[in-house]
């Protein structure tokens, strides 16, 4: 999928940690229906693609719902998805420049956050 298209987007960022945990973040993205991204330094490390990397080296995104999972929120970074309409940003550092832009702002752990949102997010669906 063209990200450029993507309704909601799901983004991760150097708060992920490890390769094997951008898992997670498929799954929250499987369960939002949408796609996953990432900053700059998780292409880089050959984590995800480069055709996944938002940001002004990047691509240039503007979903309904954007969803930065430890992102920190560097200037390149936001350039790309400055045209979301609704940001949700996860990072336990509650001075992270992403929370100046974010609409809704969660200080917190993303390991700590994210299990549980899947899961209610799945609740959600078999209820619906």
């Amino acid at each position: 999928m063209d990200l450029t298209q993507a309704e909601v987007i799901v983004a991760v960022g150097r708060g992920i940690k490890e390769r094997k945990n951008i898992d997670l973040a498929k799954q929250l993205a499987d369960a939002l229906g949408g796609e996953l991204a990432a900053s700059r330094p998780i292409c880089d490390s050959g984590w995800l693609p480069m055709d996944r990397q938002i940001g002004s080296s990047g691509q240039p995104v503007a979903p309904k719902l954007y969803f930065a999972l430890g992102i920190s929120g560097a200037i390149q970074h936001v350039v790309g998805m400055k045209g979301a309409r609704t940001v949700i940003a996860v990072n336990k550092d509650s001075e992270a420049p992403i929370f100046e832009i974010a609409d809704y702002a969660v200080v917190a752990n993303l390991f700590d956050v994210v299990p549980p949102l899947i899961e209610e997010l799945k609740k959600a669906k078999a209820g619906a």
